[in-house]
């Protein structure tokens, strides 16, 4: 907004240490962390809530791209999937995703696999590819979109549901060291500014000089990117709805759809978008 040397000093005094971490602290929580299948179950429910029942999921072959732990996946072999592979590329969530299916005792049934999805080629296809919280910190989206088309059947569908996007008021996903939620902060803010301060306050050891750099990645996707690149790539949306988490607001709701439909403005209030994805051309 200022530089990054002002909007340092603007921002500093807004910010807290109280959950910073090195990496290694954060190796061990995952080491130790074990998954509530209970909590997992729930969250897949609210997916299906917000996509309004279109979610198939009995004697389905999924695969979850940016399975992270392995929550969903898990949910999804509990709830009736008939084989779900999931995929990540940080090598601590895959090491607990692991340990989470032996313990639940669904190692038969549920596998995780450390890879860049970019480069991963699957044995066969999937009925359900799910890319859940995740499609906000793929590197090169607009590449993930049109190469996700291998890993779908011909008869299968593509579920997307991600954000916030990091143009829309809370899109920077840096909220877990500022004392206040600035609205648009990643838009307005330099991002040299919040780094510095990520750093000093929240990573102490994580090393990135870019949002598309730091452990998990940002890369800083609009809403009408989003729209293009799945056009480009060749789907057809059997299902779309944008903020769906406003629908118990009916007011706010409909304003909310209102703006995401103005060009230049979209960007900045689309926060999260759930998506059905089909191929346009079936084989």
């Amino acid at each position: 907004m200022l530089g990054a040397t002002l909007d340092y000093w603007i921002l500093r005094p807004l910010t807290h240490g109280r959950n910073s971490a090195t990496e290694e602290e954060l190796e061990r929580g995952h080491s130790t962390s074990q998954l509530d299948i209970e909590l997992a179950i729930y969250r897949i429910e609210k997916l299906q809530k917000r996509l309004k029942g279109r979610l198939p999921i009995e004697g389905m072959t999924y695969l979850d791209v940016g399975c992270g732990s392995g929550d969903m996946a898990l949910g999804f072999a509990k709830l009736g999937a008939k084989h779900v592979t999931g995929v990540d590329f940080v090598a601590r969530a895959i090491s607990a995703a692991r340990s989470n299916a032996e313990r639940l005792g669904l190692s038969d049934r549920v596998e995780f696999v450390e890879c860049d999805i970019h480069e991963w080629v699957p044995s066969k296809p999937f009925d359900v590819v799910l890319s859940h919280e995740a499609m906000e910190h793929i590197h090169d989206p607009r590449s993930f979109l049109c190469r996700l088309a291998r890993f779908v059947a011909p008869n299968g569908v593509a579920v997307l549901a991600f954000g916030p996007l990091f143009y829309s008021p809370v899109g920077d996903h840096m909220w877990g060291f500022f004392r206040l939620p600035i609205p648009w902060r990643g838009a307005l803010f330099s991002e040299k500014a919040i780094l510095r301060l990520r750093k000093e306050k929240f990573r102490p050891t994580d090393r990135a000089h870019s949002y598309e750099q730091i452990v998990g990645g940002l890369n800083q996707l609009r809403y009408s990117d989003f729209l293009r690149f799945a056009a480009e790539a060749g789907w057809r949306f059997q299902f779309l709805d944008v903020n769906p988490q406003l629908r118990k607001y009916p007011a706010l709701y409909r304003l909310s759809n209102v703006l995401c439909r103005v060009p230049h403005l979209k960007d900045y209030f689309a926060t999260s978008v759930y998506a059905i994805l089909a191929r346009a051309n079936k084989e």
